[in-house]
């Protein structure tokens, strides 16, 4: 019986993407590559690429590295740089201490992000006019009463008189 490298490469497609977990007890040196889905529960220092994987990194991970790759989630700690081309998920455990590079940008409450954030989406949004930003307040300010600089309190003004009387400084009432 012979089977074609088409139909082995359909049987692939059809059982799903590719899943690769690193567990808790492995620890990594260097630079991994991957294609479809990598999960790391480990350690890792050095460098995560791919160009159309997700990678998941899990609550024990520990990473010091620059990332690329087309998703990420992070609820472990990572310390590096990530560019995520589609999307970019920090979990409420999550920890990520450098610059991020997205699509998009989820931050769940309980997660902290320490560092700048860009948008690979800049390019696409037209940026708003922000000179003429405070135009109609300036305008309809200086048409109002001048303003009067700020010196204090101002002086305290008599009481209108009770019962029609007025109340003189220094006579009994």
């Amino acid at each position: 019986m012979n089977i074609s490298s088409e139909t082995t490469r359909n049987e692939n497609e059809l059982s799903g993407p590719k899943v690769t977990v690193l567990t808790r007890d492995t620890e990594f040196r260097g630079t991994v590559g991957f294609t479809g889905e990598l999960q790391l529960n480990g350690r890792l220092e050095g460098e995560i690429l791919s160009e159309d994987g997700t990678l998941v990194i899990g609550d024990t991970a520990l990473v010091k590295a620059d990332i690329r790759a087309k998703k990420v989630v992070v609820r472990g700690r990572v310390f590096g740089n990530i560019l995520a081309r589609e999307r970019l998920e920090l979990v409420g455990s999550a920890r990520v201490f450098g610059d991020v590079q997205t699509g998009a940008l989820a931050i769940e409450q309980g997660a902290v992000f320490v560092g700048k954030s860009e948008s690979l989406q800049s390019d696409k949004v037209e940026r708003p006019e922000t000179d003429s930003f405070f135009k109609l307040l300036t305008s309809a300010g200086s048409e109002a009463a001048p303003a009067r600089p700020l010196k204090g309190p101002e002086p305290a003004k008599p009481l209108p008189p009770i019962g029609g009387k007025p109340v003189e400084k220094g006579s009994p009432s």
